[in-house]
């Protein structure tokens, strides 16, 4: 029982992080790297979105492979029973698994070896109160995915329903660039 209550208190903790927060874990409690050099694409998910989720993101990914980005998708567990929380966390690590199979496989009929920091671009996030979904106006039961760009600094670029949005989203991922701009002081660039 207090494995069971610790385990619900950290997703609660993970709820309330917003998209940029340099503290959010992953569900194998790998710190997130949103904002830390690498355009960042946040996917908004529920388990009733999970079908559109699947029929469109790994395309999407593919197309936008060429500047890197690290995917994060962030799971609203609103809709799931208290006591079964931790088994949807669990399902979200298998769904982990089977999205980097995946893509992978995506790569290789492309004719193309799947980049090595494949395993290090995905990031799946549980939030058991859906904060960070109704910060960008998901209601709970929401029946569309919801995806944010946000360049290597963190800060966003672009967001909209997804796949609805797709164009708008991809463009802003490959104008990204790929390091912070220089900081500029009275007009001296450093």
């Amino acid at each position: 029982m207090r494995k069971f209550a610790a385990l619900v208190g950290l997703l609660g903790v993970l709820g309330v992080l917003p998209a940029h927060a340099a503290e959010l874990k992953d569900v194998f409690g790998k710190e997130v790297p949103i904002g830390k050099g690498r355009p960042t694409v946040v996917l908004y998910a529920n388990k009733g979105t999970r079908d559109e989720l699947k029929e469109h993101a790994y395309k999407f990914v593919y197309d936008v492979r060429a500047v890197k980005p690290i995917v994060v998708v962030r799971v609203d567990l609103r809709d799931v029973p208290g006591l079964f929380k931790g088994m949807a966390k669990g399902e979200i690590r298998k769904s982990h698994a089977e999205s980097l199979d995946l893509m992978r496989d995506l790569f290789q009929r492309h004719g193309e070896s799947p980049p090595p920091e494949l395993d290090s671009s995905l990031f799946m996030v549980a939030d058991s109160k859906g904060e960070p979904h109704q910060s960008v106006g998901l209601k709970k039961g929401f029946k569309t995915v919801y995806a944010q760009v946000l360049d290597p600094a963190g800060h966003e670029l672009a967001r909209g329903p997804f796949p609805q949005s797709a164009g708008t989203l991809g463009r802003a991922v490959a104008v990204s660039p790929s390091a912070p701009a220089p900081a500029r002081l009275a007009g001296v660039v450093r």
